[in-house]
């Protein structure tokens, strides 16, 4: 009992010991100094072992000896809780029966992006790398590649990530190198890849390492559900496992919607979008960001009809790899989306890093800027003009429509990869493996009636009936029970 008490209060402390502050836009400045950011956790320093470290069968903690199934022999399942933050924004994260689900503010502002078909692999510490001339499509520099080069380097922390600006070393060797997904280094996983045609349309989640949110969402990203990218998604490149280093798809609850502005970049106006004609996907995924990983949430779309959203820039090593097929090589500055009671309307952004953003520069000082950079490509030293919207595989001319559109984060999966209307699921003789289960009863017959009702009138209940001591029940079909994976393994 006092396990079960310390896990309740861990979980109160670590609940109501933040607040929930305004809704926030994408993406927060990146700490490179290693500060997390959220002071009020930190310097309260709050027991959130039940977030983090704790025993995810806690609800068994008081029976002994603990089981481990239902009397039907169905597996218990882990429950995970925790939460994430930017700008003292907060987002809830739980694990419940496979199920996950992520709940946030509404209205929350996202940023256009476009990834360009490419990877940027970065020049390992120590390693040698090839020189500024060298051809990277040569045969003869793919052990080099392989070696010396990744896309992700989580030994060196921030370290590992390389200016834009300074694409050799003092060495005169190349601190990154850029390859089409169809090049040698990526052993041909990509080569019958649809083109990546379409922008996706994300925010910023959490901070780096996202530690109150790890346990939860490490878990949901090892399950069958995790991983399983879909038409939209693939054509926005979320499969690309070098950029996406995990990638969960997300269904948004009954109730919640993603918002376009209707207005103009000073009268503003949101309205829903209708889903149904301008399709949809939704996912939380994980990155690298200054070669830190984030957790972030993006939607894909795609007009049925209009064509809007699509685009390949017609040039470079991408482009020239897709081998004679023709996507569309001019970019819809502003795409139109579909509405829910009628029409449709174009997109227009705002000038602003983000709506619920009044004063960026005093939270942040020289690095909070406040402006939407106003294209894409590598962050690097945004509040700089320099900066883009996000990543370095990622068009310049795809430009961030900074909080034109705006999504509620109200979302869920289902981590067994499988809907809870299947009428096969969930049937009690999972556990006993099946289609025949015979229960033993207390014998007796059930059901006559003893009210004088009835009695006087010698009327019987037709359901009476007698029972036991063993009743066979035949289901029409048998499936496992649902289970999960567990990470690592």
């Amino acid at each position: 009992m006092k396990r079960v008490l310390a896990v309740v209060v861990a979980l109160l402390c670590a609940f109501f010991s933040v607040g929930v502050a305004s809704a926030l836009a994408c993406p927060p400045p990146p700490r490179m100094d290693g500060a997390t950011g959220a002071r009020a956790l930190f310097s309260a320093q709050p027991d959130i072992s039940a977030l983090s470290d704790g025993d995810p069968f806690y609800y068994t903690a008081i029976l002994h000896p603990r089981p481990t199934t239902t009397h039907s022999k169905i597996p218990h399942l882990p429950f995970y809780t925790g939460f994430m933050q930017t700008n003292d924004t907060y987002r809830f994260l739980t694990v419940a029966e496979q199920v996950f689900n992520l709940v946030g503010e509404g209205k929350h502002g996202l940023w256009r992006v476009q990834e360009n078909g490419m990877v940027r692999e970065y020049l390992r510490k120590g390693a040698t790398g090839l020189p500024a001339g060298a051809d990277l499509a040569d045969p003869g520099n793919l052990a080099t590649l392989e070696r010396d080069y990744a896309a992700f380097l989580p030994d060196e922390g921030a370290g590992g990530y390389k200016d834009p600006f300074e694409p050799l070393n003092a060495q005169g060797m190349r601190n990154f190198v850029d390859l089409p997904i169809t090049h040698a280094r990526y052993g041909g996983r990509y080569k019958d890849h649809e083109p990546i045609d379409l922008p996706h349309w994300y925010c910023t989640m959490s901070i780096e390492n996202f530690p109150e949110a790890a346990k939860a969402a490490g878990f949901a990203f090892a399950q069958p559900g995790a991983n399983k990218v879909g038409p939209l998604g693939r054509r926005a490149g979320l499969d690309i496992k070098e950029n996406y280093t995990n990638v969960l798809r997300l269904e948004p609850y009954p109730d919640a919607r993603a918002w376009v502005n209707v207005g103009d970049e000073t009268d503003v106006h949101w309205k829903a979008i209708d889903v149904r004609r301008t399709n949809a996907e939704f996912y939380l995924y994980e990155r690298p960001f200054f070669n830190m990983p984030y957790l972030f949430l993006t939607a894909v779309f795609d007009d049925r009809h209009s064509g809007d959203f699509r685009y390949v820039r017609p040039d470079g090593p991408y482009y020239e790899g897709l081998r004679g097929r023709r996507p569309k090589t001019t970019v819809t500055l502003t795409p139109r989306f579909s509405l829910e009671r009628g029409g449709s309307s174009q997109v227009t952004g705002t000038r602003l890093y983000g709506v619920h953003h009044p004063d960026r520069p005093a939270a942040y000082g020289d690095k909070g800027g406040g402006a939407c950079p106003q294209k894409g490509g590598d962050w690097d030293g945004y509040p700089d003009t320099k900066g883009g919207a996000g990543w370095p595989t990622q068009y310049e001319e795809v430009t961030p429509l900074c909080d034109g559109v705006l999504v509620d984060l109200k979302f869920f999966a289902n981590l067994d990869g499988r809907p809870w209307n299947d009428e096969t699921k969930y049937l009690a003789n999972a556990g006993a493996g099946q289609r025949s289960v015979t229960y033993n009863v207390q014998e007796g017959t059930y059901g006559r009636f003893t009210d004088p009702y009835f009695t006087e009138r010698g009327v019987e209940n037709p359901h009476a009936a007698h029972i036991g001591p063993k009743e066979t029940l035949r289901y029409r079909s048998v499936q496992p029970p649902v289970g999960y994976v567990k990470p690592g393994e």
